[in-house]
């Protein structure tokens, strides 16, 4: 198992206020995992930082299982979860990883991940289906963190849902925007983030709408960098 202790530093262990909290839906049973995505990013990634210790931060983890497997691969590996509703049930890997791999974090609010005591970088953040569930007005805060988290050359992998899901009568799809809507914003507010193509097939993809699929794939680029979809 790689070397690494992590901790999680945030005035907001859970998000209280979250439809995902109130009425857990997919936090409560969802585990999910693709070992083509995580065998074809390994190969990528180690391809770019060589026999560097690569680390990674999946958001909204839910059970665990993509962190899980990232570790079998040697990774290091964090998972953060609005919802306490697996860690009070010891759900899925959190009989195993809770507090040392996997944390409750509300993602909105600004949080440090550390590792041996310092602030972590990772060389890739990803979140499954998760960016819908977040307010529009509270987007900004979770991409900040991410771009704060991630190393120069790292990526977010994201997928989102444009469709509505409604549980016990709350929305849990807060901000329903389709891929373009997501793009733009992101040109728009996030210079250091650039649209990246990384060679994944849909079929390699952790989670996604099969409706409506909508990837966001980014890269870190050094502050200042030249982007091709820069807003003029």
């Amino acid at each position: 198992m790689p070397q690494g202790v992590f901790s999680r530093e945030t005035k907001y262990p859970v998000a209280f206020e979250s439809p995902d909290h109130i009425a857990p839906k997919g936090t409560a049973v969802n585990n999910s995992t693709n070992k083509k995505f995580i065998l074809q990013m390994d190969k990528k990634l180690h391809g770019e930082f060589g026999n560097e210790t690569l680390r990674m931060m999946d958001l909204g983890c839910s059970g665990g299982q993509t962190v899980a497997d990232f570790m079998k691969l040697h990774w290091q590996g964090v998972g953060l979860e609005g919802s306490d509703f697996s860690l009070k049930h010891r759900r899925a890997n959190w009989a195993k990883f809770a507090n040392t791999h996997l944390f409750t974090c509300d993602i909105t609010k600004p949080y440090q991940i550390k590792v041996d005591g310092q602030p972590a970088k990772f060389h890739l953040i990803t979140a499954w289906e998760v960016m819908e569930h977040i307010p529009t007005p509270e987007l900004d805060q979770v991409f900040r963190n991410v771009v704060d988290h991630l190393k120069v050359g790292g990526y977010f992998i994201a997928s989102t849902t444009e469709t509505p899901d409604i549980h016990q009568g709350i929305e849990l799809h807060q901000t329903q925007w389709n891929n373009q809507q997501w793009r733009d914003y992101v040109a728009k507010n996030f210079l250091d983030l650039e649209y990246m193509d990384v060679g994944l097939k849909i079929y390699q993809f952790v989670r996604y709408n099969f409706l409506h699929p909508s990837f966001l794939l980014y890269r870190k680029n050094v502050p200042g960098a030249f982007r091709s979809d820069k807003f003029s």
